[in-house]
């Protein structure tokens, strides 16, 4: 159970002494070296193997869960009841006999002290004072909406800190105030993950559904579909739901108004705070289920106004603002799902509302007959008033949704809750900075609108399994675990569940498109700047080992690297620093402990030989490299010119036009580019490539050779401040040019590649 703590996050403390300069202490074993989990008998361990001494009193609880094959416990380390960042104690148990199965800590031997306690400390700073400090820090951001917010006060970088995270519009806002001076000391910004491209139920619909997609990859919207659709069935549909008839359950809740300048998550909890107009979502959203809760149960069925999507694994609806356009052939109705609405204030200028409101659901079955004929017309302009009186792609998704599920639980995803809890899918979201893709936050999967070069979505299983991998992995791998590198674990891990579940359908034989998905590849690992860049090798190398796994033993192979994979994830739970090679050792410590389908050992050799080429070293040496600079700053995952850092470009200032490019790699003892390479610097043909119109594209790519590590290309790449296309809400573009390295012969997909990110406000045209 999570404590007080994990569940408020709202500790409040003052710093008062400095944090010893000293590294914390890594220290890891497993049932093989010591059985005893005896808490006691663990931190004695801590003892004798690092001389640091700890007692009990020197953690708060943070998690204690019962996963598929293991009790898990997590710890925090704290100073007068204080968490400190990252330092952490993490037990894995027999689920049998209470036995060790691994051990982790991070712990420091001198933590900051403190004679304040975190209640005497409750008030150094207000949740009011919180809220004004977060609405400054994000008023000018372009995500400045409020729509989700937590906090926990920490230690962090020799400072007294409380950490807000803030679930925005479109992204998540990560704010770092100091308890000491009550100021902002950083803040960052990270998108949503989007693609790069028990009640009784009824018996299952008959439909007829793509099993892939409808579109492979490089398919343009006159040709015919990829693949057909297949005969199959809507599972697991519930018998009886709560469906709003010409009635508000909610609107008690609206006798009031939520604005957000009152948004406070304390005292929008108290009695006292609501009579003064503060609102807290959580209350909201408590008040919002008992209404529910009143409502009578209806048969949910062809003869009580048309069955809707909601099962055991699945909702379906849609965005509220694509329901109110004009041409709907049918009327949506309102769910017992709460889904809150924002709208700007004209009474109050520069403001938003929260208006309480349900989720909506899409065209409900009529008939047997109806739900197996609905047309998926591929139209040119990709409307979506014309898909939805179709009424296909919310069958679409309901049935991939299903899938996943029947898939992974079939192969070892049987964790408590995890493995049954649903996910909630929208259609489609009109957001314009969100076109042309999906996205995943908060156990829902988020279509949005299409352009006319894009293919829909909400049809592709691959990237609706992709995103719902987010989802899997933040279940499995917990609130608290920090990724080291630019998140290439999380893109590359969504691939491959995305891949388990493709190979489960199709028993790995071909079908069209199929190598021309992104796991297949040849990425290495280090060579990248961006996260789905990074995440292809993440991914290749997990493919690799499937391949080889499938290739070996046949289908039950796929059951053993499905089983292998979910008990890694399981196994780095939480962890504080995870890197690739975290990654792959605790993988390697799976193996060794085989399971009831796999024996201990059984897969080693195809883990290692799948990282084999992939610039991949265990020993942590340094990796060969590919350096991209921009003039003299060298371009990374985070500096000017990457994803979240695009360089700006107004031709108010004609210097913003043009940048002096250079590219060169270098080797290292284990891993050698095959000369001469080849830099192709390409201005469209990446995931969403295009907006941008630069210098010269009419011309062609770029290409250049380097023969030797002493080789360096030079290249300018600039604009003329034109967009071919806007995508974003502000009026500008934001493109990147991809330049990648092909090793001598290679022909199909490059093993290096970096972007380099503008974002163009255009001038009059």
């Amino acid at each position: 159970m999570k404590n007080t703590f994990l569940k408020s996050c709202l500790i409040v403390s003052l710093f008062l002494s400095a944090v010893s300069s000293a590294s914390p202490h890594s220290i890891r074993w497993t049932g093989k070296e010591d059985k005893n989990a005896n808490l006691v008998h663990v931190l004695e361990v801590i003892r004798t193997k690092t001389g640091v001494q700890l007692s009990q009193s020197n953690f708060m609880l943070v998690e204690s869960r019962k996963l598929a094959t293991s009790n898990y416990l997590m710890l925090a380390q704290t100073s007068g009841g204080i968490p400190i960042s990252g330092l952490s104690l993490r037990i894995w148990t027999s689920l049998k006999n209470g036995e060790t199965i691994q051990i982790e800590a991070l712990i420091n031997e001198n933590p900051p002290s403190t004679s304040w306690s975190a209640k005497s400390a409750r008030a150094a700073l207000s949740s009011t004072e919180t809220m004004e400090l977060v609405r400054t820090a994000i008023k000018e951001t372009e995500d400045s909406f409020i729509r989700k917010i937590n906090w926990q006060d920490m230690f962090e970088k020799s400072q007294l800190v409380r950490v807000i995270k803030v679930n925005g519009k479109r992204g998540k806002h990560r704010i770092v105030v100091s308890l000491v001076t009550k100021k902002v000391l950083n803040q960052s910004y990270e998108e949503f993950p989007q693609a790069d491209q028990v009640s009784q139920e009824n018996s299952g619909i008959p439909v007829q559904v793509y099993p892939i997609y409808e579109e492979a990859e490089g398919e343009t919207p006159n040709q015919s579909a990829a693949l057909p659709r297949i005969s199959s069935e809507l599972r697991y549909l519930n018998s009886n739901v709560r469906i709003l008839r010409g009635q508000d359950p909610l609107a008690p809740l609206k006798a009031h108004r939520y604005i957000d300048n009152l948004f406070e998550p304390l005292r929008g909890l108290t009695v006292e705070g609501r009579e003064k107009g503060y609102w807290a979502m959580a209350y909201i959203k408590d008040q919002a289920e008992k209404l529910f809760s009143q409502l009578p149960v209806m048969e949910n069925s062809f003869s009580n106004g048309g069955v809707v999507l909601e099962g055991r694994y699945a909702t379906v609806s849609l965005y509220p603002e694509i329901a109110k356009l004009p041409k709907l052939n049918f009327t949506p109705a309102a769910s017992a799902h709460f889904r809150p609405e924002f709208a700007s204030m004209s009474d109050n200028p520069g403001h938003e509302e929260m208006i309480p409101a349900v989720a909506i659901y899409g065209r409900p079955l009529s008939s047997l007959e109806e739900a197996w004929s609905r047309p998926a017309r591929r139209l040119i302009d990709n409307d979506p008033v014309s898909y939805l009186n179709d009424g296909f792609d919310e069958i679409q998704v309901y049935w991939a949704i299903t899938q996943m599920f029947d898939s992974l639980r079939s192969m070892g995803f049987t964790d408590p809750d995890f493995s049954t809890r649903p996910f909630h899918a929208f259609l489609y979201n009109p957001d314009i900075t969100y076109r042309d893709n999906a996205f995943y936050t908060d156990d829902t999967i988020n279509f949005t609108t299409y352009s006319s070069s894009s293919a829909n979505m909400a049809r592709d299983n691959t990237t609706i399994w992709h995103e719902l991998g987010h989802g899997v992995m933040d279940r499995m791998m917990g609130d608290h675990i920090t990724l080291a590198d630019t998140g290439g674990l999380s893109e590359g891990m969504a691939d491959f569940i995305a891949q388990l579940i493709v190979n489960d359908l199709t028993g790995g034989i071909e079908f069209p498109g199929k190598n021309a998905m992104r796991i297949f590849n040849n990425t290495g690992y280090y060579l990248t700047n961006e996260v789905h860049d990074d995440g292809e090798a993440y991914g290749g190398s997990m493919n690799d080992l499937l391949q080889s796994a499938m290739a070996r033993y046949g289908k039950i192979g796929l059951t053993k690297v499905t089983d292998l994979t979910m008990e890694t994830m399981r196994l780095t739970r939480n962890h504080p620093g995870l890197t690739a090679v975290d990654w792959f050792q605790h993988m390697l410590f799976a193996d060794e402990m085989g399971s009831g389908i796999r024996s201990p050992g059984e897969l080693k050799e195809m883990i290692v030989r799948a990282l084999n080429g992939r610039n991949f070293n265990m020993n942590k040496t340094t990796p060969a490299a590919l350096i991209v600079k921009n003039g003299t700053v060298e371009l990374d995952s985070i500096g000017p010119g990457s994803r979240n850092n695009p360089i700006k470009v107004n031709l108010a200032d004609p210097k913003s036009a043009e940048f002096n490019l250079e590219v060169a790699v270098k080797n290292s003892t284990s891993y050698q580019f095959k000369f001469p390479v080849t830099v192709k610097v390409n201005y469209k043909g990446g995931a969403l490539e295009g907006g941008v119109h630069w210098l010269n594209e009419e011309a062609g790519n770029l290409t250049y050779t380097l023969n030797s590590e002493a080789d360096v290309a030079k290249f300018t790449l600039g604009t003329d401040g034109k967009c071919d296309e806007i995508n974003r809400p502000d009026g500008s573009c934001v493109d990147y040019a991809y330049i990648q390295i092909w090793n001598q012969g290679e022909t199909i997909k490059p093993q290096a590649k970096k972007r380099f990110y503008l974002r163009v406000y255009p001038k009059a045209q």
